[in-house]
């Protein structure tokens, strides 16, 4: 009996692990080091245009915590974001904020930034950041300004990345 019940179980896990991974929706997952609560907001466009709106956006909630967390962004499945912008939160009392990685999930494909890559596909928003790209450092320009820090697409690069991954086969 208990084998079966664990055999029913393994192959509910596998099958539901199966969909998930042949999602239709881009998932996006950021590995940070985010000390304080927070919000975060991503921006979108489905096209190649960098002119982000606030209804074309989510936000999401982040518990603070000085150990690395994982914080994921699932887009329905009939929004395709083809340029991002990331705003790291309103807590003007956040401390830097430690980006280690950004990875993008479509269907059984995936991209993956790690470390300075990170920075290949997004740039600083110099006006309200400082960064220092050797430890993923991202913090306000100024320490009593309400905007956190930002990363916004740099160029063609994250266009050409999502495209090609909606793309894969």
């Amino acid at each position: 009996m208990v084998k079966n019940l664990f055999l029913i179980c393994l192959s509910i896990f596998i099958f539901s692990c199966e969909n998930e991974s042949a999602s239709n929706s881009l998932k996006m997952s950021l590995d940070a080091v985010i000390q304080k609560s927070d919000s975060i907001a991503v921006y979108y466009t489905t096209s190649n245009s960098v002119a982000f709106h606030k209804e074309a956006s989510y936000w999401i909630k982040v518990k603070g915590s000085k150990k690395n967390q994982t914080i994921n962004f699932t887009f329905p499945d009939t929004i395709q974001p083809k340029q991002i912008r990331i705003d790291f939160g309103r807590n003007k009392k956040q401390p830097e904020i430690i980006l280690n990685e950004i990875a993008f999930y479509y269907k059984k494909e995936k991209i993956t930034a790690k470390g300075e890559e990170v920075y290949f596909l997004f740039r600083v928003d110099e006006s309200n950041t400082v960064i220092d790209k050797l430890v993923g450092s991202l913090k306000r320009k100024e320490p009593n300004q309400a905007t956190g820090p930002s990363l916004y697409p740099k160029g063609d690069k994250l266009y050409n990345k999502l495209s090609q991954l909606y793309t894969e086969k």
